[in-house]
Order: C-alpha cells, then sequence, then structure tokens
C-alpha cells in the first residue's frame, strides 16, 4: 500500500588589512582546524532535500520541484550568495512506494571568490505501519570547490617601505590548489502520523557520512570534513476549515558550530475564489546558537497560486554584529512547482499536502 500522507505547509567587504590577509591564509594555505557551519536557508521548507533525504518524493504530486535564493550582507559589502535547485517524484514498485530525485546548489562566499557546488542524488523509502509513516533516505554526491586568487594579496606581499600590500611582489604560495573534489554521503530518517487531526512530524539525518577530507594546500594532509546531525520538527495544527498552523523547529549540530531555528508558519485558504490565489501564508522564526546569542528575527510570507508556491522572507540580525550590520541580514526568495496529484490507494493518514 503508497503512503499517501506528504506535507504542504513551507559580508561585509572588508577594507584589505593585516588581519584580512592573515584570514585567507588560514583559509587558503593551511586548511588546519577550520571548522564551520554547512549552508543554511531560513525557509528550510523549500528545500526539503537539502534537509534529509528521507523528504524525498514525498510531495505528494507526480513531479516537485523546489528552488530557493538567498543573499546575505548585501547592505555591508559583497553578499554571500547561494541557490538551490531540487527535483523529486514518488514512484510505485510492486506495491512499494520509493522516492527519487536531485539536487545542484551553488554558494558563493563574498570577496574571497570561494565557490562550492554540489551535485547530490536522492532517494527513500517509505512505508506505513500501525498508522505511523516511516521514510528512510539516502543521498551520494559529488562537491567540487574552488577560489580565485585574483584580488587577493598575501603576507609574503606587504611592503615594509610603503606599509601596503603589494599585488605586483610574488605570493610565495606554491603549494596552493585552486580546486577541491570530494564524493559526499548523507542519510536522514523522517516519521509522521496523526493524532485527532493534529498531524505531528519529526526527522533526523546525517551529513558528509563518509568524512571527506578538505584541503586547499598539495603539501598538506588537509582535514576531514565533520559529519553534521540535523533534526527538524512540525506540528500541523487545523485551527479551522481555513486556518492551519504550523510550528517548526530546525537544529543543526557540527562539532564546534550549531543552531536552532524555531517558529511557526500560517496558512490562511482562501475558499470559493475566482482569483488564481488558493492560500496565503505567514512566516515568523529565530535564529539562534544555544551558546553564544539569538542571531536573526525572521518575517515574510507567500502564496499559492494553482501549482506554484512563491515565498519570501528577510532576515533581521539582532546578534551584536547587529551594530555593524544595522539589523540587515539575508532575504530569500522560494518558487515551488508540483505537478498534479496522482491516484492513490487510500491509507489510514490523510494526503494532506505541504509545500
Amino acid at each position: 500500500m503508497q503512503p499517501c500522507l506528504t506535507y504542504k505547509s513551507n559580508k561585509i567587504e572588508f577594507k584589505r588589512s593585516r588581519l584580512l590577509h592573515l584570514v585567507i591564509i588560514i583559509l587558503f594555505s593551511q586548511m588546519i582546524c577550520v571548522q564551520a557551519q554547512d549552508i543554511h536557508f531560513s525557509q528550510f521548507f523549500a528545500a526539503p532535500l537539502l534537509i534529509n533525504p528521507a523528504n524525498t518524493g514525498m510531495s505528494g504530486k507526480d513531479i516537485r520541484v523546489a528552488n530557493i535564493y538567498r543573499n546575505q550582507w548585501a547592505k555591508v559589502g559583497i553578499p554571500y550568495e547561494t541557490f538551490i535547485t531540487s527535483v523529486d517524484k514518488n514512484v510505485n514498485i510492486a506495491g512499494h512506494s520509493f522516492g527519487i530525485g536531485g539536487l545542484i546548489l551553488h554558494d558563493q562566499s563574498s570577496s574571497f571568490n570561494l565557490l562550492a557546488d554540489e551535485f547530490m542524488l536522492s532517494v527513500s523509502y517509505s512505508k506505513i505501519i500501525n498508522n505511523q509513516q516511516f521514510t528512510f533516505g539516502l543521498q551520494p554526491g559529488f562537491v567540487l570547490k574552488s577560489f580565485n586568487l585574483e584580488g587577493l594579496t598575501f603576507s609574503s606581499q606587504f611592503n615594509q617601505l610603503s606599509q601596503f600590500f603589494d599585488a605586483t611582489l610574488p605570493n610565495l604560495e606554491n603549494n596552493l590548489d585552486d580546486r577541491l573534489r570530494y564524493l559526499d554521503l548523507n542519510a536522514g530518517i523522517f516519521w509522521r502520523t496523526i493524532i485527532n487531526k493534529v498531524i505531528p512530524s519529526a526527522g533526523i539525518s546525517v551529513s558528509h557520512m563518509n568524512m571527506p577530507v578538505q584541503r586547499f594546500s598539495t603539501s598538506s594532509t588537509g582535514i576531514r570534513l565533520p559529519m553534521k546531525l540535523n533534526f527538524s520538527s512540525e506540528v500541523l495544527i487545523p485551527v479551522n476549515a481555513r486556518i492551519d498552523l504550523k510550528p517548526d523547529i530546525l537544529y543543526s549540530y557540527t562539532p564546534g558550530a550549531n543552531e536552532f531555528l524555531i517558529g511557526s508558519v500560517g496558512d490562511y485558504s482562501i475558499l470559493q475564489s475566482n482569483l488564481p490565489v488558493t492560500e496565503l501564508y505567514a512566516v515568523m522564526m529565530l535564529r539562534l546558537n544555544p551558546v553564544r546569542n539569538i542571531d536573526a528575527f525572521i518575517l515574510g510570507g507567500g502564496a499559492e497560486l494553482k501549482q506554484f508556491n512563491i515565498g519570501l522572507t528577510y532576515d533581521f540580525n539582532i546578534s551584536p554584529l547587529h551594530k555593524v550590520t544595522n539589523f540587515n541580514g539575508a532575504f530569500e526568495v522560494s518558487l515551488i512547482y508540483t505537478g498534479k496529484s496522482r491516484a492513490r490507494n487510500i491509507t489510514s493518514l490523510p494526503c494532506y499536502i505541504i509545500n
């Protein structure tokens, strides 16, 4: 029997200084003891395959194409830009429900010209047991990272006479490799049920299970990318015939870095209308680091127009960095297309759709 329940609810350009050059040398030459949080989105519900491979094929439609673009720190310098596109669908093989799909991600890190491109395949298997839906997902793929030395200077190019960096001097960085390639592997599990019309769900995923080696220096042994843990949960609460409330939480942990994203999405269905808009929704969330501070207050919303879902959010920076950013953070825009619903067997769980 094929499961039917799916979910519908949704830098600073620094002036060249000694400190900047020291940071660049550490990042690109040594690649030692660098631990950083992976790419993240505020509209994580618009990047389902990035959050958990077990979300593959869970849209309840013939096909889902999800796109999201994030632009951060544009008000204070050259922005960090991230774009992801994912495609997935559900297929039935011999009465068993599978999901197939993949994603392409591109990320550019400000004036450092550091680029990252990910190409991931995604598969899942879903089973309903005693009114509980369980889905298991696996995501192998390939990652390419590169950087451009143009416009960068190093410590060896500091002119003691002029007290400025001189790009015409040799940088003496003969062991740098401007490209890094590795295979990556992610996996996850997802659970959902229904209790008196309320639909709780939760998922756990692990990224970088193979802990690939990263290095930009041919003279270095590099470092292993640590595994990253994602825990996500949502409770879909039907308030009335028009309004649904969806409290959400996303927790990400990497050794040396962790964060919470907590908040809610509110849906308002437009009934018996000649307008193409069938639903409106609002988003309100907080991103915080449980050790340091609250990072951002997130506001936004969107609309569903026939088979398209359009969303827009803005991150207001409220961390101590707000003195530099003037509360400006990041904006995201998402566009999700879902095909027509396919005929499915009736199960004990409702076909409630969340994009």
